[in-house]
């Protein structure tokens, strides 16, 4: 047992107090000449990762060979002062680029060649845990990589500033704003801490090592600003409010265990807020109404009143409004006002109502208003008033569309559903194509309902939540990164290194989605999968680590909630559209991790119960039903498993996987043991047959793509036929539940 700590302290002590750190790849896995994702434990006990990577070549002894992919050791301990490697282009190309990052910042660029060479980074001075990454970013090309060593960086300690900031000036410059200037430290200090009390609240005291950001509390205060700069902007304030300012120096550049505060002594200053005005009714309207609409939901815009800084905005059935705004009363988002509902109250020139029903009329009245005044709000009683409709963007499939689908299921059904989405699908252009279809595709409204942004399925928390950060189309399009929140680019979510980066599926727009450049990279090529120990986590709650994905325990990417039916469905369309060529796909990349070299089933076991499992997690959103509209329209080809999720059974139910997912509280029944007749309905009666009795009542809902119940009915015990009526339903796609004691039955209906 002493043998045994004294190892297991031996191997720590190697681990954190490391001068130099090497990898020579000789513990990787066994010479393989498949391009695979690998992992293993390295010559410091640090776990690396290769992508689309092979082990059977060398350089000084085994070397790792990269092709589409990257090369990854997280938190390597004691900092990196410099770094170097041996590499060599393997095989045929031209134009080889490694790129090398720490902590996702590209320190710089190598050009191998045939020859094997040594590139060498100094000065790279990060101290403390870093992340490594070596990118292979030329398409196709396989360059080997060996000795990779490192030296640490071992910064000066941080000293505390003996000085702080002087000659506080503070100016209330509105009822909510205060803005502050000072001089500068005498010796200089690398940065100031500003905190905001109110006035006669206990002194703020930081904390050596702490990193404060805007917004964040200290004891009683709130921090306003920590960076070099020697004047500041207090926002958010209360009028005729008195407060303390607090300006702290510390230390923190060039120099370990940082920041150190001079906490001693701080510069202060005292400030009260400007009283509010008196308010004033706006002389006039807004102007120029105008709308967008989707099924659910109306967007409007408009030009703003002179003499008003906020809008309130109502929605109604009714032409005319049975009471205007009261002064004096601030009306909330969904309060009943002169029978309608408050959309908005804001200092935006534009709003979104949603949750609307699809094919239906509504009135909106934009009244200008006054807040950040005394007996606020006022209001112009006078409305901008227009009348716009909800669309119903099922109109868009066209009529028998999926007809040469009828009665087929598995390997059949799957062939069909190919020829009918490659059937007029046009190959856009990756540049400008699928950047221009991204305008049609991915756009909408901010959490504050302020401007477009791209929806970014790896940053957007989903309904109701704020964005961490947010993407305008076309001026945050990437460009290079530097890590999470600096640009969007195209993620190709079924991986280009899969197909081999070949045409027309690089460019098909119903796997290519708009999301964070920094957090595309760190997806990589891996498989969607659920991460229980993850490495890394987007802002948005997305991890890559590993996991037990039904047997399958390799790196995977795991998105949040809203959106895994999203990324499935997207999956399944590849290998159904692409019918004819999935079958030559496993040996690409890291696409053996899940492709199983057939046209059917395509993937491996695990993967497909882990897309059924998210198929009926996370159903079809009005989202995904706008996009596939939207991709029929630029592309001239659809989903099929969006149009009728009910496909994604029918086709994968004949492997035998289905009916063992793990999924709670769904029950799987063969494909023909609940019938549905005539699907699509056309104002007529819908017949639901149960091929066997159940023993006790069932409960049958009838759901809207948004989660909603429209009806409810009930099928007694040893019934097996029930009749709705389409005709009482709105034209689109319902979801018909059947809840039983042994789980939920769920199946697809479309009213035509």
């Amino acid at each position: 047992m002493s043998k045994f700590y004294l190892s297991l302290i031996t191997l720590l002590f190697a681990a954190t107090a490391l001068s130099q750190g090497t990898e020579t790849f000789t513990n990787m896995p066994a010479n393989n000449s498949s391009y695979l994702t690998r992992t293993w434990t390295g010559d410091n006990g640090l776990i690396w990762t290769a992508t689309d990577a092979r082990t059977d070549l060398t350089i000084t002894g085994r070397a790792i060979t990269i092709r589409n992919g990257n090369l990854f050791c997280p938190e390597i301990p004691n900092g990196v002062s410099s770094l170097s490697f041996k590499h060599q282009q393997q095989f045929t190309g031209s134009n080889p680029v490694l790129q090398v990052y720490i902590n996702g910042n590209m320190i710089g660029t190598v050009n191998p060649t045939t020859t094997v060479a040594t590139a060498t980074f100094n000065n790279i001075d990060v101290g403390g845990n870093f992340d490594l990454e070596i990118r292979q970013v030329t398409t196709g090309l396989r360059i080997a990589i060996d000795d990779l060593t490192w030296t640490s960086y071992n910064a000066t300690p941080c000293m505390a500033p003996t000085a702080q900031p002087t000659a506080l000036n503070l100016t209330p410059a509105s009822a909510t704003i205060i803005n502050g200037v000072f001089n500068t430290a005498l010796p200089l200090a690398d940065a100031y801490l500003v905190v905001r009390t109110l006035a006669g609240a206990p002194a703020p005291v930081p904390v050596d090592g702490v990193a404060y950001t805007p917004g964040q509390s200290i004891g009683s205060g709130t921090v306003v600003e920590n960076d070099a700069n020697s004047n500041f902007t207090s926002t958010g304030l209360t009028p005729s409010t008195a407060y303390t300012f607090y300006v702290f120096s510390h230390n923190n550049l060039n120099c370990s265990s940082g920041p150190l505060y001079l906490a001693t002594s701080p510069l202060t200053g005292n400030a009260t807020t400007q009283a509010l005005a008196a308010c004033t009714t706006p002389a006039a309207a807004p102007t120029a109404l105008v709308f967008s609409a989707t099924n659910t939901s109306i967007s409007g815009s408009f030009t703003a009143s002179a003499t008003a800084n906020r809008y309130l905005v109502v929605r109604s059935s009714a032409s005319t409004l049975s009471a205007t705004p009261a002064n004096g009363t601030t009306y909330s988002q969904g309060q009943s006002l002169g029978g309608g509902v408050v959309v908005s109250y804001t200092d935006a020139v534009s709003f979104i109502a949603t949750g609307l029903t699809a094919n239906t009329q509504y009135y909106f009245f934009v009244f200008a208003a006054n807040g950040d005044c005394t007996g606020e709000p006022f209001y112009n009683t006078t409305a901008l008033s227009d009348v716009k409709s909800t669309t119903n963007n099922q109109t868009n499939l066209p009529p028998n569309y999926y007809n040469a689908a009828n009665g087929l299921t598995c390997a059949g059904l799957k062939t069909a559903l190919s020829g009918i989405i490659s059937t007029g699908a046009v190959q856009l252009s990756y540049t400008p194509g699928v950047w221009t279809a991204f305008a049609k595709t991915d756009i909408k409204r901010n959490f504050e309902n302020t401007r477009d942004i791209i929806w970014d399925m790896y940053s957007d928390r989903g309904p109701g939540q704020n964005e961490p950060y947010e993407y305008v189309y076309g001026t945050n399009q990437c460009g290079s990164y530097s890590g999470e929140g600096s640009c969007y680019n195209r993620e190709h979510s079924f991986p280009a290194s899969w197909f081999a980066d070949n045409y027309p599926m690089y460019s098909d727009v119903n796997h290519l989605f708009p999301t964070d450049g920094y957090v595309n990279n760190i997806r990589g090529s891996f498989p969607f999968g659920e991460v229980t120990t993850p490495n890394f986590t987007t802002q948005n709650g997305s991890k890559r680590g590993t996991g037990n994905n039904f047997g399958y325990t390799g790196i995977v990417f795991e998105p949040i909630n809203e959106y895994k039916g999203d990324f499935a469905r997207a999956t399944l369309y590849m290998v159904t559209r692409y019918d004819g060529q999935v079958a030559s796909w496993q040996n690409n990349g890291t696409a053996n991790e899940l492709l199983n070299g057939t046209a059917y089933p395509a993937f491996d076991e695990w993967h497909i119960k882990l897309l059924y499992k998210w198929h009926l997690q996370d159903p079809v959103s009005q989202k995904e039903i706008a996009r596939n509209d939207s991709i029929y329209v630029v592309q001239g080809n659809r989903n099929p498993y969006i149009d009728n999720p009910q496909y994604v059974y029918d086709v994968w139910s004949c492997t035998g996987f289905l009916t063992t997912t793990g999924v709670n509280d769904i029950l799987r029944l063969p494909a023909n043991a609940v019938r549905i007749y005539p699907n699509p309905a056309i104002n007529s009666h819908v017949t639901i047959r149960l091929e066997k009795a159940f023993n006790h009542t069932i409960t049958l809902q009838v759901m809207d793509v948004m989660g909603r119940m429209v009806k409810q009915q009930i099928l007694n015990a040893g019934q097996t036929l029930l009749q709705i009526e389409s005709k009482e339903l709105q034209k689109g796609m319902y979801f018909i539940k059947m809840n039983t004691k042994e789980g939920i039955v769920t199946r697809t209906l479309i009213v035509q």
